[in-house]
Order: C-alpha cells, then sequence, then structure tokens
C-alpha cells in the first residue's frame, strides 16, 4: 500500500470514528433526557386494611365440638368514621384503621348480636415515592372484644400494610 491509500484510509477511520462518537453522544444524551422523566404515575396499592379470620365453634346435640371458619351474616361500621361492610358468608373481612389515631372500634351485627370490637394500634406514614406520596401502615399492639360471645381475638401478625395478609382472627362461640 503507497502513501496516499494510506492517508486516505486514515481520513476514512477518523471519519468513521467521529460518527461513531457523535452516535454514541446522541445515544447517552437520549438516555438522559426520558430518565429525567418525572415519574406522575403511582404504580403500587396504597390502602392498608386490617385482614381478619373470623372462626366460631357450635357444640352439637351430641355433645360434639363443630368448627367452621364462616359467619352466615355480619354487618360491621366503624365507630367515629365511616368505615364499614356488610355480607354473607364471611370468612375474611378487610377492615381500615383510623390514620388520625391510636384506637379503632367498630360495631358488629351477627346472629342478631351487636358485638363492639376494638383495635389498638400504632400508625406510621412510610414514604413510597414522589408520584405515590406516603401510605400509612399500622402496627397492632392490641385488639379485644366487649361482648361475651367472642372467646377472645388474637394477632396473628401485627403488622398491617398494603399487602394483604391475615393480621386477627376472631373466635366466637355460638
Amino acid at each position: 500500500m503507497n502513501q496516499e491509500q494510506r492517508i486516505k484510509t486514515y481520513h476514512f477511520l477518523l471519519q468513521q470514528t467521529k460518527h461513531i462518537r457523535l452516535c454514541s453522544l446522541f445515544l447517552i444524551l437520549c438516555s438522559l433526557l426520558t430518565a429525567c422523566e418525572p415519574d406522575t404515575t403511582c404504580h403500587q396499592e396504597l390502602g392498608t386494611a386490617v385482614q381478619i379470620t373470623l372462626s366460631a365453634d357450635s357444640i352439637t346435640s351430641a355433645g360434639d365440638t363443630v368448627y367452621y371458619a364462616q359467619w352466615d351474616s355480619v354487618t360491621v361500621v366503624g365507630i367515629g368514621s365511616d368505615i364499614g361492610m356488610q355480607g354473607k358468608g364471611i370468612k375474611v373481612m378487610g377492615l381500615e384503621l383510623r390514620p388520625d389515631a391510636n384506637l379503632t372500634a367498630y360495631l358488629m351485627l351477627y346472629h342478631n348480636q351487636i358485638d363492639t370490637l376494638y383495635i389498638q394500634h400504632t400508625p406510621r406514614q412510610q414514604f413510597i415515592s414522589l408520584a405515590c406520596g406516603c401510605a400509612v401502615y399500622h402496627t397492632i399492639t392490641a385488639a379485644w372484644s366487649s361482648d361475651e360471645r367472642v372467646d377472645s381475638v388474637s394477632i396473628i401478625n401485627a403488622s398491617v400494610e398494603s399487602v394483604a395478609q391475615d393480621n386477627l382472627c376472631i373466635y366466637l362461640h355460638e
């Protein structure tokens, strides 16, 4: 290869390198611009509800104890709030806890009996993202009932977050 061909090849390679650098710079600039775009859509569920499993036992005429995990009919109304639910064949119910208080109380009507369920909890705000803001999570510290028909209220999982999980179990004597 003579000197003139070498110079042409050198200029050609310089020209190609210049194009590659420009393309690389353009790609980097485009990726930075799209990465800095503000995310205004929240992609996470922010609602939290205490999940309450219902369990009851009944003594048959033969003296046997039969356990079942659903109530025929239940109506729940929040005391001091507009929280509530109503349904038949309830096995699990999800109820919101008050974000502005440490105690949430519900009136429960089942089998023509009224009972009051108390849930003591500590609310805490958890930052999720700029688009979502904060969610209110809770830690249950105690739960009890005012009626003798409820045998006990057990805390299964004290942490109430956006993931649905069993938190309380109410055992009812029939």
